[in-house]
């Protein structure tokens, strides 16, 4: 596909007017020139820095469509978000950065199969203070009443749940932890 092909190709999947001038365009489409012009010339290598800040929800979905669909060609792309939603739908692997320092890089499989779970639970009476200090127990909170708490646990799974068989649970939840909670507890 030519230059020029591509070009309006892709300024009509992201609804983008190409009479106007630059300079008379609101942010999100300038965002959209931004895009249209670093694919257009169809690149193995593409960096964006927040690039869906400024675009409605419906041009972001047609954005990560034509991202995908790059990747699906052979285009390396470097994303660097904010938006941990979109890491996750858009991204194989991650690098996380702290203070400037890269502090881990996994694939979003990795990391979210790190072991952690996020656990939260209510009983019906008090949960005795210090019940939870297990080893693998991270950003425990509690309810004021301390009848419910919530935590990340990355240790043997038989062993957290014979602590909470021993309480008198009136509801438990567990899940995988968003890649958000994963980020955050590197950041901790």
């Amino acid at each position: 596909m030519n230059c020029q092909t591509k070009l309006h190709e892709l300024a009509e999947r992201l609804n983008l007017d190409l009479s106007r001038r630059i300079s008379d365009l609101s942010h999100g489409n300038r965002k959209k020139v931004g895009i249209v012009s670093a694919l257009m010339v169809s690149p193995k290598l593409v960096i964006m820095d927040e690039p869906t800040s400024g675009l409605d929800p419906l041009i972001q979905q047609a954005f990560y469509e034509i991202l995908k669909e790059e990747n699906r060609h052979g285009t390396t792309i470097f994303l660097s978000s904010h938006v941990l939603s979109e890491v996750q739908k858009l991204c194989d692997r991650v690098a996380i950065l702290k203070s400037g320092k890269l502090i881990g890089i996994q694939s979003i499989k990795e990391l979210r199969e790190s072991g952690y779970k996020k656990i939260s639970v209510s009983s019906k009476a008090e949960i005795p203070n210090g019940f939870f200090n297990l080893d693998g127990i991270a950003n425990y909170n509690e309810s004021k009443d301390k009848t419910s708490a919530d935590f990340m646990y990355n240790g043997d799974i038989t062993t957290i749940m014979d602590k909470l068989h021993a309480l008198p649970l009136t509801d438990v939840f567990l899940e995988e932890p968003s890649l958000e909670e994963i980020f955050l507890h590197y950041y901790e």
